[in-house]
């Protein structure tokens, strides 16, 4: 019985990578460019991003002004905590990712990489913690549940965040100071997480969020692929 439940956890937490092992198959399939060896040390660098992350909102989250429960503490708690700090620390832990020796595209899938190793992680996180909570069979269906809709949340609000901050480091690097990648990836992960708590029909707008990073990425990245060719 300890085996099967052993099983089971080592089988949600497998589903919690999927996406990373899926999307890094892809990259080395259809892109020429990429390399193997930056892809792995995009995911990894994408690992330990979330360690001191995670220590450094724990003790910001001990201040005076991320206790409260009105709706202005709460939205700074999200941008801040959440946007912030988490987006900062991601293109700090983004930065070592050799630019010079890739090309745009290939830059950009270890990006994508370096989002999905995140919010993998996260999840496996968020799995172990349910399953402390929650004893019965029933309810470890239901931590199957929320972990599926973490993938297309959660994780995929890391990974188009994540590509928003490599063509920020793109840009900067090429000689153009828009900060506004920067800015954007900040600001929707705060939005989304903010949302993201409601149980409400105010959840969908987290969903807006996710698209509209989306939406972004795709055109910053247009711009920085053409501005290239010029």
């Amino acid at each position: 019985m300890v085996y099967n439940q052993n099983m089971n956890v080592f089988a949600l937490l497998g589903i919690s990578f999927l996406p990373a092992l899926l999307f890094f198959v892809l990259a080395v399939i259809l892109n020429k460019d990429f390399k193997i060896r930056w892809g792995l040390f995009a995911g990894a660098l994408g690992l330990l991003t979330v360690v001191p992350t995670s220590l450094i909102q724990y003790y910001v989250l001990s201040l005076p002004i991320f206790n409260g429960y009105t709706f202005a503490s709460v939205m700074v708690t999200a941008v801040i905590f959440n946007g912030l700090i988490e987006e900062a620390m991601k293109m700090l832990f983004m930065c070592p990712i050799p630019q010079k020796k890739q090309n745009l595209s290939a830059f950009f899938c270890c990006a994508i990489l370096f989002g999905l190793f995140v919010g993998g992680f996260e999840s496996v996180v968020y799995v172990v913690r349910k399953f402390q909570e929650i004893t019965l069979i029933s309810g470890k269906e239901i931590v199957l549940k929320l972990l599926f809709g973490r993938i297309f949340s959660a994780q995929a609000i890391h990974v188009f965040c994540s590509g928003l901050l490599a063509l920020y480091l793109w840009n900067f690097r090429n000689g153009q100071k828009n900060i506004m990648p920067f800015v954007y990836a900040v600001l929707l992960h705060g939005i989304y997480n903010f949302f993201a708590g409601f149980s409400s029909g105010y959840r969908w707008l987290a969903l807006a969020a996710i698209l509209f990073a989306a939406v972004e990425c795709r055109i910053f990245y247009l711009t920085a692929r053409d501005g290239k060719k010029e």
